[in-house]
Protein backbone atom coordinates (compact mmCIF):
# COMPACT_ATOMS: atom_id res chain seq x y z
CA UNK A 1 0.00 0.00 0.00
CA UNK A 2 1.72 2.87 -1.07
CA UNK A 3 -0.49 5.58 0.20
CA UNK A 4 0.67 7.79 2.59
CA UNK A 5 -0.70 5.93 5.77
CA UNK A 6 0.39 2.96 3.93
CA UNK A 7 4.07 2.75 5.41
CA UNK A 8 7.46 3.81 4.48
CA UNK A 9 8.69 4.64 1.17
CA UNK A 10 11.88 6.15 1.10
CA UNK A 11 14.32 6.90 -1.65
CA UNK A 12 18.30 6.56 -1.42
CA UNK A 13 19.34 9.04 -4.06
CA UNK A 14 22.23 9.19 -5.66
CA UNK A 15 24.32 12.16 -5.75
CA UNK A 16 22.64 13.95 -8.28
CA UNK A 17 18.99 14.33 -7.82
CA UNK A 18 17.65 12.52 -10.13
CA UNK A 19 15.72 8.96 -11.08
CA UNK A 20 19.14 7.32 -12.09
CA UNK A 21 20.53 4.33 -12.56
CA UNK A 22 22.05 2.25 -9.33
CA UNK A 23 19.27 4.92 -7.06
CA UNK A 24 17.45 2.22 -4.39
CA UNK A 25 14.28 2.81 -2.73
CA UNK A 26 12.96 1.07 0.44
CA UNK A 27 9.61 0.05 1.97
CA UNK A 28 7.81 -1.40 4.56
CA UNK A 29 4.35 -1.16 4.27
CA UNK A 30 0.52 -2.63 5.32
CA UNK A 31 -0.44 -5.80 3.12
CA UNK A 32 -3.93 -5.60 2.00
CA UNK A 33 -6.35 -8.44 1.43
CA UNK A 34 -8.77 -8.61 -1.34
CA UNK A 35 -11.16 -5.68 -0.74
CA UNK A 36 -8.11 -3.08 -0.19
CA UNK A 37 -8.39 -2.33 3.06
CA UNK A 38 -8.19 -5.67 5.20
CA UNK A 39 -4.32 -5.73 6.96
CA UNK A 40 -3.04 -9.29 6.52
CA UNK A 41 0.76 -8.82 6.88
CA UNK A 42 3.28 -6.04 6.08
CA UNK A 43 5.09 -5.90 2.74
CA UNK A 44 8.59 -4.94 2.86
CA UNK A 45 11.54 -4.84 0.58
CA UNK A 46 13.61 -2.57 -1.67
CA UNK A 47 14.59 -2.29 -5.48
CA UNK A 48 17.71 -0.74 -7.36
CA UNK A 49 16.83 1.50 -10.05
CA UNK A 50 17.98 -0.11 -13.31
CA UNK A 51 16.63 1.45 -16.02
CA UNK A 52 14.89 5.28 -15.55
CA UNK A 53 13.88 5.75 -18.84
CA UNK A 54 10.07 7.91 -18.38
CA UNK A 55 9.53 10.41 -15.93
CA UNK A 56 8.33 8.90 -12.95
CA UNK A 57 6.25 9.95 -9.49
CA UNK A 58 9.42 12.03 -9.05
CA UNK A 59 9.72 14.44 -11.84
CA UNK A 60 13.20 14.07 -11.59
CA UNK A 61 14.95 11.46 -14.34
CA UNK A 62 17.73 11.89 -15.45
CA UNK A 63 17.96 13.73 -18.96
CA UNK A 64 19.25 11.62 -22.24
CA UNK A 65 19.74 8.11 -21.22
CA UNK A 66 19.71 5.18 -23.66
CA UNK A 67 16.62 3.46 -22.35
CA UNK A 68 13.05 2.43 -22.06
CA UNK A 69 10.72 5.68 -22.96
CA UNK A 70 7.88 3.83 -22.21
CA UNK A 71 8.41 2.97 -18.73
CA UNK A 72 10.94 2.66 -15.83
CA UNK A 73 12.21 -0.37 -14.04
CA UNK A 74 13.74 -1.47 -11.24
CA UNK A 75 15.56 -5.09 -9.79
CA UNK A 76 13.02 -5.36 -6.70
CA UNK A 77 13.45 -8.07 -3.72
CA UNK A 78 10.33 -8.00 -0.53
CA UNK A 79 8.75 -10.48 1.68
CA UNK A 80 4.81 -10.53 2.01
CA UNK A 81 4.67 -11.15 6.22
CA UNK A 82 1.04 -12.80 6.80
CA UNK A 83 -0.09 -12.11 10.11
CA UNK A 84 -0.02 -14.97 12.43
CA UNK A 85 -4.14 -15.96 13.08
CA UNK A 86 -4.73 -13.23 10.62
CA UNK A 87 -7.57 -12.67 8.41
CA UNK A 88 -5.79 -13.99 5.39
CA UNK A 89 -5.96 -17.42 7.31
CA UNK A 90 -1.96 -18.06 6.82
CA UNK A 91 1.03 -17.38 8.82
CA UNK A 92 4.50 -17.22 7.00
CA UNK A 93 6.07 -15.23 4.22
CA UNK A 94 6.48 -15.44 0.69
CA UNK A 95 9.87 -14.33 -0.66
CA UNK A 96 9.96 -12.37 -4.64
CA UNK A 97 12.71 -11.09 -6.66
CA UNK A 98 12.45 -9.73 -10.31
CA UNK A 99 12.36 -7.14 -12.52
CA UNK A 100 9.51 -4.86 -12.10
CA UNK A 101 8.20 -1.90 -14.29
CA UNK A 102 6.43 1.40 -12.72
CA UNK A 103 3.33 1.01 -15.58
CA UNK A 104 1.86 -2.03 -16.34
CA UNK A 105 1.97 -5.26 -14.80
CA UNK A 106 4.89 -6.78 -13.90
CA UNK A 107 5.61 -10.82 -13.04
CA UNK A 108 7.84 -11.27 -10.32
CA UNK A 109 8.95 -14.96 -9.20
CA UNK A 110 8.40 -16.08 -5.56
CA UNK A 111 11.63 -17.70 -4.69
CA UNK A 112 10.70 -19.10 -1.36
CA UNK A 113 8.56 -18.93 1.39
CA UNK A 114 8.59 -19.90 5.65
CA UNK A 115 5.50 -21.55 7.64
CA UNK A 116 2.53 -22.07 5.49
CA UNK A 117 4.26 -21.60 2.53
CA UNK A 118 7.33 -23.53 2.74
CA UNK A 119 9.08 -24.22 -0.57
CA UNK A 120 7.38 -21.48 -2.00
CA UNK A 121 7.08 -21.20 -5.83
CA UNK A 122 5.08 -19.42 -8.59
CA UNK A 123 4.70 -15.80 -9.77
CA UNK A 124 3.28 -12.87 -8.29
CA UNK A 125 1.54 -10.07 -10.99
CA UNK A 126 1.80 -6.47 -9.34
CA UNK A 127 0.41 -3.80 -11.15
CA UNK A 128 0.81 0.20 -10.05
CA UNK A 129 -2.77 2.07 -9.46
CA UNK A 130 -2.18 5.36 -9.34
CA UNK A 131 -4.19 7.04 -6.07
CA UNK A 132 -5.44 10.74 -5.53
CA UNK A 133 -2.61 10.17 -2.70
CA UNK A 134 0.35 7.60 -3.82
CA UNK A 135 0.49 4.50 -5.68
CA UNK A 136 -1.46 0.57 -4.33
CA UNK A 137 0.35 -2.12 -6.51
CA UNK A 138 -2.25 -4.64 -7.11
CA UNK A 139 -0.68 -7.95 -6.28
CA UNK A 140 -1.77 -10.86 -7.04
CA UNK A 141 -0.70 -14.39 -6.37
CA UNK A 142 0.35 -17.21 -7.87
CA UNK A 143 1.58 -19.62 -5.28
CA UNK A 144 2.20 -23.40 -5.16
CA UNK A 145 3.84 -24.76 -1.60
CA UNK A 146 4.08 -27.71 0.65
CA UNK A 147 0.98 -28.44 2.15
Amino acid sequence: DGRPDGGIRQSADGEDGLDSPGDVFVFDQKLLGDDGNTVIGRNAGYCIRTDPGMPDWSGKDAPNLPDDATNNWGQCTWTLTFYADGPSGYEGTIQVSGREGDVGTSDIAIVGGTGDFKGAWGVLSTTPEPQCQGVLFRQVLEVHWEH
